[in-house]
């Protein structure tokens, strides 16, 4: 049964209404402008036609396509009806939209607006193909195509592949050695190229349950960390490691040798870095004041947070730091009010500021109350006799 679908796209704005005819009408389609004659559409739709199912008789326009097109067809919505319209158009291009579907939509990419000129082009060898699009022709091309897992489920897919392809750079010959090449692969060469085919690459490339945002975040902060400690070929040296464990171990290791330079670089005058602070609270078994300027910078190491910038504040007796070791490796912070003798409790910070657990909590709260009363004393000793 022949079918004509119409979209009413003057609804959003255009001055005229599209008219698809069916598969068996080679899917040709119309721009009618009312009582105009209505012109030839000479290219794709630039929509996916999912969008079809919205208008009276769509499922049924869709129904009447072959499957096998259809489920090929679907990961590309920009150049799905012009995918659809090639096979439809020549057996030529079918066949090449089951065996190499990439080829035609490369097609498409370069001639969104020209059915002519794509059908054209389908009807030439895949090599050919290649070679008028400006790709590399040799057979490794068709090969490296063959070995691509992609699901075409982001618009940088094929932009990676286009750069990949390029006669120009050749790029893709460097992944002859895989025997399947995913999104991350390719994703991973165009912003990290050093780790292409090194063993670090290939792990980051196969571990399927890897969060990527963290993972970038890491390797342009190593790759900036070895420039600004000024390690010969950052990127070569992160190219040389085998897994992801030792990509966070070089991190911290870049990490602990920045913040050794940071350390030596701002070290307050002799006179207040090897001074003792002042013992305004006494020391527990469980938690211990910290003594001095060395002392809170190996805090801030071991805790990987910013309590040293507490320094100048603790040496005038304004605040005090401690450690607590169980059941939380734990910084305290208590800000000291020495006009009106009052303490306040200002963080209980885990490692990299990670929030203290109710238990560790609750045992904080306790020694707090009772230092605030033994403080008091100290402040005032007279204060519990008038009292």
């Amino acid at each position: 049964m022949d079918l004509q679908l119409t979209i009413q796209t003057s609804d959003l704005g255009f001055d005229y209404d599209l008219e698809l005819n069916s598969w068996q009408q080679k899917l040709q389609a119309f721009r009618v402008f009312g009582t105009k004659p209505k012109e030839r559409l000479e290219g794709g739709l630039g929509l996916g036609l999912n969008l079809i199912t919205q208008f009276s008789s769509g499922d049924e326009w869709l129904a009447q396509i072959p499957k096998q097109y259809l489920t090929v067809t679907k990961a590309f919505p920009e150049h799905e009806y012009q995918l659809l319209w090639l096979a439809a158009n020549s057996e030529q291009a079918a066949q090449l939209l089951l065996m190499r579907p990439l080829l035609l939509v490369l097609i498409c990419e370069q001639y969104p607006i020209d059915n002519d000129k794509a059908l054209a082009l389908s009807h030439l060898g895949q090599r050919d193909i290649l070679n008028e699009l400006g790709y590399d022709n040799a057979k490794a091309t068709l090969k490296f195509i063959d070995k691509l897992t992609l699901k075409f489920e982001r618009d940088v897919e094929l932009k990676f592949l286009k750069k990949l392809l390029d006669k120009r750079m050749c790029r893709y010959k460097i992944f002859k050695h895989h025997q399947t090449i995913n999104y991350v692969t390719i994703s991973l060469d165009n912003r990290y190229p050093f780790l292409t085919c090194t063993k670090l690459g290939h792990a980051i490339a196969n571990d399927k349950n890897l969060k990527r945002g963290p993972l970038r975040a890491c390797l342009a902060d190593t790759i900036t960390l070895g420039l600004a400690l000024g390690i010969n070929e950052p990127a070569k040296r992160i190219g040389q490691l085998s897994s992801l464990d030792e990509l966070e171990r070089l991190h911290q290791q870049w990490i602990d040798l920045r913040n050794d330079a940071r350390r030596v670089a701002s070290r307050p005058r002799p006179v207040d870095a090897d001074t003792p602070y002042p013992q305004l609270i006494p020391n527990e078994p469980n938690i211990v004041a910290i003594e001095n300027y060395d002392d809170l910078i190996n805090e801030g190491i071991i805790q990987k947070h910013c309590i040293a910038v507490y320094h100048i504040r603790i040496v005038a007796g304004h605040y005090c730091a401690f450690k607590m070791e169980l059941p939380q490796r734990v910084t305290i912070g208590v800000k000291v009010n020495k006009r009106i003798g009052m303490l306040e409790l200002d963080q209980i910070s885990g490692i990299r500021n990670a929030i203290a657990t109710n238990e560790t909590r609750e045992i904080v709260y306790t020694w707090f109350e009772r230092v605030k009363k033994t403080y008091k004393q100290r402040f005032n000793p007279e204060s519990e006799l008038r009292a």
